[in-house]
């Protein structure tokens, strides 16, 4: 069955998706959405055929620059550190 066909169908049948969020969250989002001229079920068929067509999230994600700081070892750590990466190095492969 050819991609359309099956998007065809689920839009027929319809499917439902229920998401827990904060309260404020809800009411701030319907209110600015409401002035956009759309409700919730439709911005979210938006969003969820913006992620179908481009494969992607439709806005930047990203995490928080993480620092990273050198830590003195003696050697007797440093063997098991070196052992420990071996080991996750061959599991990874």
């Amino acid at each position: 069955m050819k991609a359309a066909d099956v998007r065809a169908k689920q839009q027929k049948s319809g499917t439902s998706l229920q998401v827990r969020l904060p309260a404020g969250l809800r009411t701030e989002a319907d209110a600015v959405l409401a002035q956009i001229g759309i409700d919730m079920p439709t911005a979210v068929r938006i969003y969820l055929n913006r992620i179908v067509q481009t494969r992607s999230i439709p806005f930047p994600l990203e995490a928080p620059e993480v620092r990273v700081e050198a830590v003195t070892v003696d050697k007797e750590t440093q063997e098991k550190m070196d052992e420990v990466a071996r080991v996750w190095k061959q599991r990874k492969a």
